[in-house]
């Protein structure tokens, strides 16, 4: 079966909804779809490095060194309006015209995921933040049981005390009735 470039293309889109293509000029010649969606005036025919900052900082200039030097190699590009970071790396694309990031969302704060104005559901599920999503999901039941296990043990330990004052309380009235009654049994001495 041949795909046609427009099939690949919604496949990588697909795929890697945070990739980008650049030409020989590093200007961008495809932006992925969440990636477009988070920041809409990153477009066609951006230069890669006027809007992008590279992490580590390797200060590579044009398409020959960001092959050599990076192809293969992970590197973070951060985009600072809006602040978003992406982890990945370079691929030469057949051709040796144009190189492929292939590359995902990274946040440490799954807030940023909804800051961004995305969800879960929009995110292939090959992408890493699946795995921290499902954790997070996990810990946050794990933590709300937790929590109402330990509210139900302190509401029975406080009944339980609740119970026990209770019952003092009644042993307590239980002696007073009887003392009263042995006070009032005495003789009454005349005034």
């Amino acid at each position: 079966m041949n795909a046609s470039p427009a099939e690949v293309q919604d496949l990588l889109d697909r795929l890697m909804p945070f990739h980008l293509r650049v030409d020989r000029s590093l200007s961008i010649t495809h932006v992925a779809p969440l990636l477009k969606r988070m920041a809409p005036d990153l477009g066609v025919g951006t230069q890669l490095f006027k809007r992008f900052e590279m992490q580590p900082s390797l200060h590579v200039t044009n398409f020959d060194a960001v092959q050599t030097y990076l192809a293969g190699r992970l590197v973070i590009l951060r985009l600072d309006k809006p602040f978003v970071q992406l982890r990945g790396g370079f691929v030469p694309l057949p051709g040796n015209e144009e190189l492929l990031f292939a590359g995902s969302l990274w946040v440490t704060e799954l807030e940023r995921l909804s800051e961004l104005g995305l969800a879960a559901s929009m995110l292939p599920p090959n992408d890493p933040l699946i795995d921290l999503l499902m954790t997070h999901r996990l810990m946050m039941t794990a933590q709300q049981s937790a929590q109402r296990a330990l509210t139900s043990m302190r509401e029975s330990e406080m009944q339980k005390q609740l119970d026990a004052l209770h019952q003092t309380l009644r042993e307590r009235t239980a002696e007073l009735e009887k003392a009263n009654a042995a006070l009032q049994a005495l003789p009454k001495s005349g005034a």
